[in-house]
C-alpha cells in the first residue's frame, strides 16, 4: 500500500508538471506544432497515437515550465524578507534552533532549515509530511501556471488575439499571489510541525539536546 508521502509526490508531478505542460501544449500546438513535430502532425494516426504524442510533449514542456518557474523563487525570497520577515520567536527561528541543536556545522551547510524539516517529517511523521506536500503541490502548480500564463499571452499576441493576450496576462498577478501564499504556508507549516514534535519529544535526539 502506498504511503501518503509517495502519493503526494505523484500529485506534485501532475499539478506542477503535467497539467501546466498540457495547457502549454494545447496553446502552442495550433501555431507552432508543425515546426516541432514535423511530419508527425501531418501524418494520419490513431486517436491513441495522438494522445501519446500530446502527453509526451505535455510532460516535456511541463518540465521546461517547472524549470523556468524555479527562478521565480528568487523573487519570492526577496518579497518574503520584505513583507513577512521572520522574528526571533517565529516558527522559522524556533525550527532553526532545533535543527542546530541536532546536527553539526558540516551538516548545517548541506541543507537549509526547510529541507531538514521536510526530511524529518517524512521520516518521523508521514501525516505531517503529507500536509506540507499538499501545500507544496499547490504552490508549484501556481508557479508553473504563472509561466504558462505568460507564455499564452505571448502566443496570443503573436496570433493577433489581443483580448486573449490581455486575459492571459491578467492571470499572472493572482497566480503569483496564490503561489506566494501557498509557498509561505508550506514552509511555515513544516516549521510548526517540527516545533510541535520537538516539544512532544518525538524527534530523534530531542531528549539529549534538551538535556544539554
Amino acid at each position: 500500500m502506498s504511503k501518503p508521502s509517495e502519493f503526494y509526490i505523484g500529485v506534485l508531478d501532475f499539478f506542477a508538471i503535467l497539467l501546466p505542460g498540457a495547457i502549454a501544449t494545447a496553446v502552442l500546438a495550433p501555431s507552432f506544432g508543425h515546426l516541432i513535430l514535423g511530419s508527425l502532425v501531418a501524418t494520419p494516426k490513431s486517436e491513441a497515437g495522438e494522445w501519446a504524442i500530446f502527453l509526451i510533449f505535455a510532460y516535456f514542456l511541463g518540465h521546461l515550465m517547472f524549470l523556468l518557474g524555479s527562478y521565480i523563487d528568487q523573487i519570492y525570497n526577496v518579497l518574503r524578507e520584505r513583507l513577512s520577515p521572520y522574528g526571533n520567536e517565529s516558527a522559522y527561528q524556533c525550527a532553526t534552533r532545533i535543527r542546530n541543536s541536532m546536527i553539526d556545522d558540516m551538516e548545517r551547510n548541506a541543507l537549509n532549515t526547510f529541507q531538514w524539516a521536510r526530511s524529518v517529517l517524512i521520516a518521523k511523521c508521514p501525516a505531517a509530511a503529507e500536509d506540507v506536500h499538499r501545500l507544496e503541490a499547490d504552490s508549484k502548480f501556481f508557479r508553473s501556471l504563472l509561466v504558462v500564463a505568460t507564455l499564452c499571452a505571448s502566443v496570443f499576441l503573436y496570433d493577433g488575439k489581443i483580448l486573449a493576450a490581455v486575459l492571459a496576462l491578467g492571470l499572472v498577478v493572482p497566480c503569483f499571489a496564490r503561489y506566494y501564499e501557498r509557498r509561505l504556508k508550506s514552509t511555515t507549516q513544516a516549521y510548526i510541525h517540527i516545533v510541535t514534535l520537538h516539544r512532544l519529544g518525538q524527534l530523534l535526539g530531542a531528549a539529549g539536546a534538551d538535556a544539554g
